[in-house]
């Protein structure tokens, strides 16, 4: 049984006042919260400005410094556990599983059939019943909402995440209010525009594959093919993640269909939003969880001049950084697992500008992959400090004893 929350808050002002601040009682405190479904307002306050202290946001408390007392990473660790929590207020994390769940237990009381024991949502953490109106959770949420902004100069997208989420599972007040900051983004032309429309457009999409339903080829070329061209990356991502869906469903049997082969080569040809539209459709296309391997080893493309290596090459060019989608997996995602054992393919990622990719390729298996050590050596040698130290550790962590 988790202490109270109260007990929890008090527990977290009592650590914030002492000096030196103790990241470990501080962190403690993050694993005891647990947010009961009928929080009280004044709960939800004392703990957005307890967060909102640790992240060094405008509020009515003053900033918490804690770069004198703890090591960069704890201070980060705690940053990401304010931000998480925030974002629990905001919207529940498990309204896919509930809605699951829900589904499961309709379908076998319609069947007449015995429910199994334990499919409901009890081990899950309760959603929120927020006890504030639109204006009081608007000025609550103000500080966290006003930091996000401060990103968009280097970012644009940079709240891609939170305004997909909160707008398909927030909780109603705050799915009014994030509404209401995108409308307010859009007027002062801020981030990426377009954003309310392209989370509908996207989330209309997302819904069409969730609910199984197929198209005519059509159909597709009219409401799917189009889209790929979308000036809003999470709408073209959305289209070519379907598209994969329903390509894993056999669309391309029904008349004038593209062959699977030809579609793939069309999306890695794209100018826009290539890697995108590459791992979005893998994305769809992976019913089976076998990442690029499904595509590997799919019938239809063999004997069709399909080479994976090539495609997944010419996928990640011409645009060095994917653009983080929340609808959608990303393309190098599924190179890293695929590739993890193939050291002469990491290492034409890093001739072809990939060496990000190419580290977190040669450091996914902690163990040592034979002839990975000379693709990790010079990764190690990389003029990016993530890069290289990432290559360096696994040299030192599984390879510099022999074997």
């Amino acid at each position: 049984m988790p202490p109270p929350i109260g007990e929890v808050l008090c527990e977290f002002d009592a650590a914030l006042a002492e000096t030196p601040h103790s990241y470990e009682r501080l962190i403690a405190a993050f694993r005891a919260l647990k947010l009961p479904a009928d929080v009280s307002a004044a709960e939800l306050s004392h703990l957005l400005a307890v967060c909102y202290r640790i992240l060094q946001l405008d509020s009515a408390e003053p900033p918490l410094d804690l770069t004198g007392d703890l090591e960069a990473w704890q201070i980060g660790h705690l940053a990401a556990c304010a931000r998480s929590d925030i974002e629990e207020v905001m919207y529940d994390r498990n309204a896919h599983t509930r809605a699951w769940i829900a589904e499961r237990r309709a379908w076998f009381a319609a069947g007449d059939k015995e429910t199994p024991e334990g499919l409901n949502d009890s081990q899950l953490p309760p959603a929120l019943d927020i006890p504030w109106d639109k204006a009081t959770a608007a000025q609550e949420i103000r500080p966290f909402l006003k930091a996000y902004e401060a990103y968009f100069d280097e970012n644009p997208n940079f709240h891609f995440q939170l305004c997909w989420y909160v707008s398909r599972d927030g909780y109603p007040v705050f799915k009014q209010v994030v509404a209401d900051w995108m409308a307010e983004l859009a007027a002062k032309s801020l981030g990426t525009p377009g954003m309310a429309e392209a989370i509908a457009q996207a989330g209309r999409l997302y819904d069409k594959e969730e609910r199984d339903e197929t198209l005519s080829w059509v159909q597709c070329a009219g409401d799917v093919l189009s889209l790929l061209d979308h000036p809003h990356p999470m709408v073209a991502a959305a289209s070519a993640r379907y598209l994969g869906w329903l390509y894993d469903n056999s669309i391309d049997e029904e008349p004038g269909a593209a062959r699977l082969a030809d579609m793939l080569k069309d999306l890695a040809a794209r100018p826009r939003y290539r890697a995108e539209l590459c791992g979005a459709f893998v994305c769809g296309f992976d019913s089976a969880c076998q990442g690029l391997y499904g595509l590997k080893a799919d019938k239809r493309l063999e004997g069709a001049g399909f080479d994976l290596d090539r495609w997944v090459l010419d996928g990640l060019a011409p645009e060095k950084e994917e653009i983080y989608l929340p609808n959608a997996q990303a393309l190098w995602f599924y190179v890293h697992e695929h590739y993890c054992a193939d050291p002469a393919f990491v290492t034409k990622l890093i001739e072809a500008d990939r060496a990000w990719i190419a580290m977190m390729c040669a450091t996914e298996l902690n163990e040592k992959v034979e002839g990975m050590d000379a693709v990790l050596t010079r990764l190690a040698k990389d003029s990016d400090p993530e890069i290289a130290s990432g290559a360096q550790y696994h040299l030192m962590r599984y390879y510099a004893h022999g074997d």
